[in-house]
């Protein structure tokens, strides 16, 4: 399998200053360099260095984040945030601050995985959220996930039957397998829970179809995996 590590280094100062967009390939790396200190209410001020917010395709069709903390100082927990757009973020991981009265660690290591990926292109992001509700923002991360959609598959491209089916090498979830005719008009769509194999589904409900070109549209966790015309013959 391909892999695709995403590496962003943070290293926060006192000045704002607006750093990296750097592709290379199905890598990007998005950065910047800010203060991560916030006041809150009364003496609570939360305080972090927060270095090297990686993320990796796992050989599980995972992603593997990770990322380093120095000098945290009141902060309750992390929540990693998820984007199919880069605009829109969905928390989907929550990972406890380790420092404790105690810890003596000078510098903290995290990692969370996310099990279940979206197809294409997802923009990671880390909120950092402090024990007095401040919260404070990592930039963002961009993973490449086209191996699920190289390994998907829908035929025949030419239907005499009403049938299809649907194949992917990789486990998708909340699947979802739409048939429209070229004036966007929605003709009937199929539900999987999770599609790992190959599954069938009925390009018209009726059964009938008047012969021509249709669109295919196959998305998993509401984000677009495949669109593939397809060629109706009806007898």
């Amino acid at each position: 399998m391909k892999t695709t590590l995403i590496l962003a280094a943070l290293f926060f100062t006192r000045t704002l200053s607006y750093a990296c967009c750097i592709p290379s390939g199905d890598v990007t790396a998005y950065g910047n360099s800010d203060s991560l200190s916030m006041s809150g209410q009364g003496d609570a001020v939360l305080s972090i260095n927060l270095l090297n917010f990686e993320g990796m395709l796992t050989n599980q069709s995972g992603v593997a984040l990770s990322w380093n903390t120095m000098m945290e100082m009141n902060v309750d927990h992390f929540e990693i945030e998820r984007s199919g757009d880069g605009m829109t973020f969905q928390d989907i991981i929550k990972v406890v601050s380790q420092m404790k009265i105690s810890t003596n660690v000078y510098q903290l290591k995290y990692q969370a995985t996310d099990p279940n990926p979206l197809p294409g292109l997802s923009y990671y992001r880390i909120k950092v959220i402090g024990k007095n509700g401040a919260t404070s923002l990592s930039p963002v991360i961009q993973i490449s996930n086209s191996n699920l959609v190289d390994g998907t598959k829908i035929y025949p491209t030419l239907v005499q039957n009403n049938m299809v089916f649907v194949e992917s090498d990789k486990s998708l979830h909340s699947v979802r397998m739409e048939f429209f005719d070229l004036s966007g008009k929605k003709i009937s769509e199929t539900d999987w829970d999770t599609l790992d194999g190959r599954q069938s589904a009925s390009v018209s409900r009726s059964g009938y179809l008047p012969t021509g070109t249709y669109l295919a549209r196959l998305t998993a966790n509401g984000q677009n995996v495949k669109n593939q015309l397809v060629i109706v013959q009806s007898h």
